[in-house]
């Protein structure tokens, strides 16, 4: 009887384990999976930026690389998801946003007028419902005051640089100042912000490179490529290292 069962035991078929992905398809669906979360975050929570132009000097240089908030920001504008954080904008915060003028393009600006202030600039200082905004943050380089006889300045509007007449700004608009008050295309220039621009806010930065003012501006082949380059060769030496992880307020 005990052959019996033996025999009946060994005749048995091993058990197949189950069958294995190959490691080729184990990197294409991990790579598939890693793409679509870093996507999701990079479009929905999260998102590198690179600030090219001085207008947000000395609060933000230009070479720092920032870390965007885009959810709290967007998430308290419409109340997509109300039992979750979300950050309504104040006087003061810096956003990010799309250029009104060119969507492609992103801006970081300081949010001065909020919807329904009676806004106006004074010889370069503002004034909110007729009173003027303390700002510890604003630096101006050129200590003259721009008038509608002083002649050309860089950007188009000239005197408004220096003197913007008391508006009221609509519901769901902001007025946004660079902190670099002397050379800063913002509001002044081309006008409110619409929230439905709004991008999000920087949180910090997380590598500052001494760029040069007119990196952003190199676009051909080869101008890049001696860009990344001089990048690479001067990374320990150009880049700020006190900077890096930096809270930006």
């Amino acid at each position: 009887m005990f052959r019996r069962q033996a025999d009946k035991d060994s005749a048995e078929p091993p058990a197949q384990a189950p069958r294995a992905y190959s490691t080729l398809r184990e990197y294409f669906v991990t790579t598939v999976i890693c793409t679509i979360l870093a996507l999701f975050v990079t479009t929905y929570i999260l998102h590198p930026m690179t600030v090219p132009t001085p207008s947000m000097v000395p609060t933000i240089l230009v070479g720092d690389r920032l870390i965007i908030d885009k959810f709290t920001v967007r998430n308290a504008l419409h109340s997509w998801l109300p039992l979750v954080p979300g950050h309504r904008i104040r006087r003061g915060d810096i956003i990010v946003f799309k250029f009104p003028q060119n969507p492609e393009v992103l801006y970081v600006k300081r949010a001065i007028g909020l919807p329904g202030d009676k806004f106006e600039v004074r010889d370069k200082n503002v004034y909110i419902n007729d009173r003027p905004l303390p700002e510890a943050y604003k630096v101006h380089s050129d200590p003259n005051v721009m008038s509608p006889n002083s002649g050309f300045h860089f950007f188009s509007g000239d005197f408004r640089r220096d003197t913007v007449a008391p508006v009221v700004i609509p519901q769901h608009q902001y007025f946004m100042m660079g902190d670099n008050r002397d050379d800063s295309a913002d509001s002044r220039y081309w006008g409110t912000l619409n929230e439905e621009l709004i991008v999000g806010r920087p949180l910090l930065v997380f590598w500052s490179y001494e760029d040069d003012s007119d990196a952003y501006l190199k676009t051909g082949l080869g101008d890049l490529g001696k860009l990344y380059a001089s990048r690479l060769i001067y990374f320990f030496t150009k880049t700020r290292w006190s900077r890096i992880g930096k809270i930006v307020r």
